[in-house]
């Protein structure tokens, strides 16, 4: 009698426990992701093909659900804010954002998401005096990109050089030409010219009628792919092209003899980090999300498949 009993009750500890258990694997699985928007200007350009791939991959480890914004260009802070408040509507739980180009962009971003995480990607925001945001942020070193440019062109023997930026006031553009500038003080080689990116102009057209040169800096990943796509004989109006890269066709423009040296963006590492490390913070309300500089591969046609890792690195590409 006594072990029927005894039975009978480690049958019922045994039938609560297992009722326990999938009790917390019903509401376990019903608990949603913490869904993570993220804003890139003309989210659908292959330059951000690397960059979105790492991202997705981070995500399914860290079990975030993305929300890639449909955006077209981003010019100012204003077209940021209309993005920015959209999803905000959504009740997303966190930002990944590259910043518009402009000092304003700073305060506008600490207004819209004063009570929801933000982490800047690619680039960060500076003030008139060249002042860093102070905001999280993953990217690369533009200005040490624009210094070893310079050190490429010297070892060329490049002498009269035309600079292709991107937005005014954008951290590629004001430290990539900052890097490059200082490097190239008290050297041969002379700036001719400059051309920043203008809303609705094409930069091979505008570069096309300035004074002739023998090389080209090209600080803007979108025209590098632009004037590469148009050179002739390994030059453009008789000028070789260095530049920044973030897209698989800047790599083939180079393999093909277009674009003679470029410093390529590891868009993957960047997405990578920047979903880790926003899945950090909304894991554990207190942590404080934490800035680092990204990598970055220089490559030219003799020595784009030299080594194992530029394989890993086309593949993110794909």
């Amino acid at each position: 009698m006594k072990k029927s009993k005894f039975r009978f009750m480690a049958a019922e500890v045994i039938l609560f426990v297992l009722t326990l258990f999938f009790v917390y694997k019903i509401f376990n699985q019903n608990v949603e992701e913490p869904r993570v928007a993220i804003i890139l200007p003309e989210s659908g350009d292959q330059r951000w093909d690397a960059l979105i791939e790492g991202m997705k991959q981070s995500a399914s480890l860290n079990k975030i659900h993305l929300i890639i914004c449909n955006t077209d260009e981003i010019e100012d802070a204003d077209v940021e804010r209309e993005a920015i408040r959209e999803q905000l509507d959504n009740q997303v739980d966190a930002f990944i954002i590259c910043p518009s180009p402009g000092s304003e962009t700073k305060e506008m971003l600490e207004n819209e998401c004063a009570d929801i995480p933000i982490l800047l990607i690619t680039e960060d925001i500076y003030d008139e005096e060249q002042k860093a945001s102070g905001l999280p942020v993953i990217k690369p070193d533009y200005y040490e990109i624009g210094q070893t440019l310079a050190a490429h062109l010297q070892e060329d023997g490049q002498r009269r050089i035309g600079v292709v930026a991107g937005w005014r006031k954008s951290d590629i553009s004001d430290n990539g030409v900052r890097g490059l500038n200082d490097a190239l003080e008290g050297t041969d080689c002379e700036i001719a010219w400059y051309y920043y990116n203008q809303k609705e102009k094409k930069a091979s057209e505008m570069v096309s009628v300035k004074e002739k040169v023998d090389a080209m800096v090209v600080l803007d990943p979108d025209a590098l792919v632009e004037l590469g796509e148009q050179a002739e004989n390994g030059t453009y109006y008789g000028a070789e092209i260095y530049g920044i890269g973030s897209s698989v066709k800047s790599i083939a423009l180079l393999d093909y003899g277009y674009i003679t040296d470029i410093v390529l963006l590891d868009g993957y590492e960047i997405g990578y980090k920047s979903v880790e490390e926003i899945a950090e913070k909304l894991n554990h309300r207190f942590y404080q999300l934490e800035s680092c500089n990204t990598g970055v591969r220089e490559l030219d046609g003799e020595e784009l498949f030299s080594d194992d890792d530029m394989e890993r690195l086309l593949y993110s590409y794909e």
